[in-house]
């Protein structure tokens, strides 16, 4: 396949618009329409559905998607290792999470990390479970770590963890004995939960339409920190969490972690995800075992 007419392409599926590929291309809209049709003509096949509002990928449009996002990070990858860049010593490795493991699981295992390659350099992109996803499958992080519930199309799971939601409460909350809650035991407390949107809510509106709650929150927000801390001052309040989110400061804070029961509150995992097909640079493949061990390590039962 020829490199101008996928070029094209790429510039329309990233865009979405014959005229936004045009001007990013700095040519004719004719030309980059011209382009797309005879690529789908040498393929016999339609690679985009055209919309009113801009330019849709069909199935092997996705497809091909993938395939001009692998090529344009191999390229990248080849060119970095004939200048001598693409080495231990020095490389930027870029990641995504949603917000909770940006705020201190995340940052831990890079600091750690840096240890042992000083060279290695990060950028991390906060954003929800959704866009990290989206993120790697386009290419543009390295490493994706987030929360799923569902599959994503062009987006290989390098590691998958059960990931239930659990509250979390002060040692000396009434409820911090119990072996595992519900949410109607939760529903006498105040609690503290992130705003619509997030997995966790989503999952624990989920629960409580089971059991015919209506459950108002005494403390919301966006802002995981926020959260924390109004368990860390109050006596009765609770969050609902996951356990790696906070594994490593709950125990320092004098707060505990109890299970949820309910099989709404069990269905998450937390996937480490990287680019389906995607051959990653040596510095970045070494970030993914030791992400992927220490992992492990926090998810395990009883840490």
């Amino acid at each position: 396949m020829h490199d101008l007419p996928l070029r094209y392409f790429h510039s329309v599926a990233r865009t979405g618009s014959l005229s936004a590929a045009a001007e990013e291309l700095h040519v004719a809209v004719s030309a980059v329409s011209r382009q797309i049709a005879n690529l789908e003509d040498s393929l016999g096949l339609q690679l985009f559905e055209r919309k009113p509002r801009g330019m849709q990928l069909t199935e092997p449009g996705e497809l091909l998607l993938a395939y001009a996002n692998r090529n344009q990070l191999e390229v990248k990858n080849v060119i970095a290792e004939m200048r001598g860049l693409n080495t231990l010593q020095q490389q930027k490795i870029t990641l995504a999470c949603p917000e909770g493991m940006a705020w201190e699981f995340l940052p831990r295992v890079c600091a750690q990390f840096r240890g042992f390659h000083p060279g290695a350099s990060f950028d991390l992109q906060v954003v929800d479970a959704a866009r990290a996803s989206h993120l790697v499958k386009e290419g543009m992080v390295d490493i994706a770590l987030t929360f799923s519930l569902t599959p994503t199309l062009g987006v290989e799971i390098s590691l998958s963890c059960n990931s239930p939601v659990t509250a979390l409460m002060p040692a000396s909350h009434p409820l911090a004995r119990q072996p595992s809650l519900t949410v109607r035991q939760l529903s006498a407390y105040p609690l503290a939960l992130p705003h619509a949107g997030s997995t966790i809510r989503y999952l624990f509106d989920i629960a409580c339409n089971l059991h015919g709650l209506t459950i108002l929150p005494a403390y919301a927000s966006h802002s995981l920190g926020a959260i924390y801390h109004a368990v860390r001052h109050s006596s009765d309040v609770i969050a609902l969490c996951g356990a790696a989110t906070v594994s490593g400061t709950a125990h320092r804070d004098d707060l505990v972690l109890v299970p949820m029961s309910d099989p709404q509150l069990r269905q998450r995992s937390l996937q480490v995800q990287i680019m389906a097909g995607r051959k990653l640079p040596v510095l970045v493949r070494y970030f993914l075992s030791y992400l992927e061990e220490q992992l492990l390590t926090v998810s395990k039962p009883g840490n």
